[in-house]
């Protein structure tokens, strides 16, 4: 029961995730739990538990006595984010290098190899879910546990943020996967001015990334649909 319950839940997620960022749900749009269980043809406790999610990631609000809205993650907010990444995985990724990588690790790197050699074998969001193991497997190689754990709840109040590129574009997925080779390659070299160099300008370019994406993904305004309908 708790495993189909899960499953629901991801799959509420997932669904409300690709709405809102397909511009079906725009901004400021009100969303009903009872409307969205509707049209998603599950339960109301799973959508429920879907939005208490995003709300969290700060893509949707609650405003008391009015409800729930759809609040896009905002370039200022991207930014921000950004930076503390910037400061705490160059360190991390300098650690790391500063001693011989874990095999974990290294295994890592190999799997992300094979996808390289034919990313069309792969869905975009495997290729992400192979980034993600990076960074993860890249900060416990850095052996310090608070940069793990500060890193962890980051990434777990901005998981939106982070995972971005996997419902836009597998091309843009991919060319994470290049910057990850290169810089898990500076590492088991044991050269962290070149690892912390390296993932430095890996996050300048997702940020960039990032807020193409949420530029070309920006629900208009009812002006803008009233003159696009005018012309």
């Amino acid at each position: 029961m708790t495993s189909t319950f899960e499953f629901e839940r991801d799959r509420a997620y997932n669904r409300l995730v690709a709405l809102i960022f397909s511009g079906t749900l725009e901004e400021g749009a009100p969303l009903s739990e009872r409307k969205l269980a509707e049209q998603l043809g599950m339960g109301r406790m799973p959508v429920r538990e879907a939005l208490h999610q995003l709300e969290q990631e700060g893509v949707v609000e609650v405003k008391p006595a009015r409800g729930t809205f759809v609040r896009r993650v905002a370039a200022e907010d991207l930014a921000e984010i950004y930076r503390v990444r910037e400061a705490l995985e160059c360190l991390a990724a300098e650690l790391a290098a500063g001693s011989e990588a874990p095999p974990a690790f290294v295994a890592c790197g190999t799997r992300m190899r094979t996808m390289a050699q034919d990313p069309s074998a792969f869905t975009a969001v495997e290729i992400d879910d192979a980034g993600t193991e990076f960074h993860e497997l890249m900060m416990q190689a850095a052996g310090n546990a608070a940069l793990v754990e500060t890193v962890r709840l980051l990434r777990l109040r901005f998981r939106l943020a982070f995972h971005l590129p996997r419902y836009f574009s597998h091309e843009n997925v991919y060319s994470t996967l290049t910057d990850h080779i290169e810089i898990l390659d500076a590492i088991i070299a044991r050269k962290p001015r070149a690892a912390a160099k390296l993932m430095r300008a890996h996050l300048r370019r997702g940020l960039e990334m990032r807020l193409r994406l949420g530029a070309t993904s920006a629900p208009r305004t009812s002006k803008q649909k009233s003159d696009a309908q005018a012309s």
